[in-house]
């Protein structure tokens, strides 16, 4: 194959020669295939009826690499590149991709694409001009295409320690095989095999190969046999699973609306880096800081890079402004103003972390309770917020809609409510209560005249995924007619519509409409001061008592185990939360009841004592020091960044003290004190 490619017309008779040389060479490759992927490192059969979904699994496997691989982050495509009228056989195309990816895999990186397409006009192929975005290699190969030269760049979450490798895969639809190499042979790495290796099924058996010429090393082969092989089994022989919404999540993409996954990778570490660990020191709340922290830290990485892309396609100088509604603690607001972005949050309640925010640069957060009307606008306002931001959810895209024709927002819902502050009554029992509440924030934002796009976080929560108003479907010189389809919208929705039919009837103002205040009558928001319902602020007379009570009650159902068999030991019985309710007096369950709690979570709060499980209890039995630190406290001292256990010691034995038995463990054996 010649080194320069001349793309100047060819004469016809030059073709013709081309042609037969090409089959001669191809004919060549075809006495060698045998000795390219000939070992192979693991194989699986696969169920007949699933062989079909080969496709889709090695779609995730390509371009959700980081599920099989934690220490990525994630991958960065950066060329699908479908080709037709590859040679007849695939054995053939087999051995001359080979020398193709031998070719290109010396390649500079910048004329990767340019490289990859004078390579397949030379074997003959037909190469699509446009370029592919955002597609599956299940779509591809329904768009009767031979097959495809893919690359990818594998993206290390700790940027410190690992560069980023590319990976380049060729896609052969007809003898379903692909095939992977990393262009990045110099460099050692645990990211990815040093060698090439396929992913193939022939007669029903999935298999992963690499050529028996090629040194492997044991790291890989391990991973690529239990790791790999075993992913790809499950994800042909399982229905591939659908998201929230009801889409299949083999073709979704997370993060689909950054422009730039490298960037985003950098900025998140540079974020980690500056708020990071600082705001876990000083977190005062109860809530985990290792979620929440890195969580708002993901959120604001991603509202910078989709507003510096905003810029880019705008040609904007000046950075976004915003407004956060429901901001609760208040740290996506720190991170997006300390980012220099001009904004302020708002909630119903202060939290502690709000005065604990440096002097510079001044975090703007103010207490005020939002109710939707048109004193609630921001016609200054870029960007408008919500984040969990419960009942206000589906206002988010309103309040953009009525602040201004060109103001945008984000939505991050989590709690489904209706527009009066009702809980959300699902619609579709196909999908989840979630699932379908994002469907409906969509059709509101749709409503509102937002082009709506759809993306998902990559943040440590189920309910990730987010909905992004940045463009109106609506020339402005139409925005009352539009703020007409809304009104008629949030009326047909709202519990209070029944009133407004009456009120037009008997020529009352309507109070719906934006000029005059509120724009539905039955909203309630939430009260400023938060109901505690864990039973954590109960008398403690009436948690000791209802404690006395039903320990009596179990231990009337004598029983000693056999291992405390020597010491006569009682253990108790098991009886079901509706008999130990009926021995509890009336007016401690009055006392229960008044504080939001239920002798369930009161029982399951006093854990040392008594063991609660499927709608009955029993005591716990005490466990020995040594049995207390098993597998699942062993894994999180390994996953906790200094973890340190808790000291029972320093806690008295409650089995000593109160148990007729006292403790059935020798002192040194319980992990509780015995002391006085």
């Amino acid at each position: 194959m010649p080194a320069d490619f001349d793309s100047s017309p060819v004469p016809k008779h030059a073709v013709f020669t081309f042609s037969i040389a090409c089959v001669y060479i191809f004919s060549c490759a075809a006495q060698l295939v045998s000795k390219m992927f000939d070992r192979t490192i693991a194989e699986a059969v696969i169920k007949p009826d699933c062989i079909s979904n080969f496709w889709q699994a090695v779609d995730i496997y390509l371009f959700k690499t980081h599920v099989v691989n934690k220490k990525l982050f994630g991958v960065k495509n950066v060329l699908i590149l479908p080709y037709k009228n590859a040679p007849p056989s695939a054995e053939e195309t087999s051995q001359a991709t080979e020398h193709l990816l031998d070719h290109i895999a010396e390649t500079e990186l910048n004329s990767f694409e340019h490289e990859t397409r004078k390579r397949l006009l030379c074997l003959g192929c037909k190469v699509r001009e446009e370029k592919v975005d955002n597609i599956s290699l299940h779509e591809v190969s329904q768009q009767q295409y031979d097959g495809a030269i893919v690359l990818n760049r594998l993206l290390p979450k700790n940027i410190n320690v690992f560069q980023p490798i590319d990976v380049a895969c060729w896609i052969d639809f007809r003898s379903l095989r692909v095939q992977l190499q990393c262009l990045q042979k110099d460099k050692v790495t645990t990211l990815f095999p040093a060698f090439p290796f396929s992913l193939q099924v022939t007669h029903g058996t999935l298999s992963i190969r690499c050529q028996s010429t090629d040194t492997i090393d044991e790291r890989s082969t391990y991973w690529l046999r239990e790791v790999l092989l075993e992913r790809m089994q499950k994800w042909m022989e399982s229905n591939i699973p659908t998201n929230a919404t009801g889409t299949s999540t083999a073709s979704i993409r997370s993060l689909a609306l950054v422009d730039n996954l490298e960037q985003y990778n950098c900025l998140f570490n540079e974020l980690k880096q500056k708020y990071g660990q600082s705001m876990v020191s000083i977190w005062p709340e109860c809530t985990d800081p290792q979620k929440f922290v890195f969580e708002d830290i993901a959120i604001a990485a991603y509202l910078l890079m989709v507003w510096r892309k905003e810029r880019t396609a705008k040609g904007l100088e000046s950075l976004q402004s915003f407004v956060d509604i429901g901001c609760g603690n208040g740290l996506l607001v720190y991170i997006l103003a300390s980012e220099g972005h001009r904004g302020y949050g708002i909630d119903l309640r202060k939290r502690k972390l709000w005065d604990m925010y440096p002097a510079e640069p001044k975090v703007d957060l103010r207490v005020e309770t939002i109710v939707p009307s048109s004193s609630s606008l921001f016609p200054d306002i870029d960007w408008i917020i919500g984040n969990h931001s419960d009942e206000l959810s589906p206002w988010i895209p309103v309040i953009a809609a009525r602040s201004s024709y060109r103001c945008r927002f984000f939505l991050l819902p989590c709690c489904a409510y209706e527009f009066d502050g009702r809980k959300y009554q699902r619609q579709n029992c196909a999908l989840s209560q979630y699932g379908d509440f994002l469907n409906y924030a969509a059709e509101i934002a749709r409503v509102c005249g937002f082009a709506v796009e759809t993306d998902r976080l990559r943040i440590p929560s189920t309910k990730r995924t987010c909905l992004v108003g940045s463009t109106r479907t609506y020339p402005e010189m139409e925005y009352e007619q539009q703020d007409e389809r809304v009104t008629a919208f949030i009326n047909e929705r709202s519990s209070g519509a029944e009133t407004e039919e009456k009120s037009a009837q008997t020529g009352t103002p309507e109070e719906n409409v934006p000029s005059s205040g509120s724009w539905s009558a039955g909203f309630k928001p939430r009260e400023s001061t938060e109901k505690v319902r864990n039973c954590t602020k109960i008398d403690r007379s009436v948690v000791d008592k209802i404690v006395a009570i039903v320990f009596g009650e179990l231990l009337a159902k004598r029983r000693i185990p056999a291992e405390f068999a020597e010491r006569s030991w009682n253990a108790g019985g098991t009886l079901a939360l509706e008999e130990l309710v009926k021995a509890i007096p009336q007016e401690l369950l009055v006392a229960l009841k008044a504080e939001c709690g239920g002798l369930q979570t009161l029982l399951r709060n006093n854990h040392q004592i008594f063991r609660v499980e499927k709608g009955t209890v029993q005591l716990r039995i005490p466990t020995r020091i040594s049995d207390t630190v098993d597998a699942a406290l062993a894994r999180k001292m390994k996953k906790v960044k200094n973890f340190k256990p808790i000291n029972f010691k320093q806690r008295v034995c409650w089995f000593f003290v109160n148990h007729p038995d006292g403790c059935p463990l020798a002192e040194k054996d319980c992990k509780f004190n015995h002391g006085s």
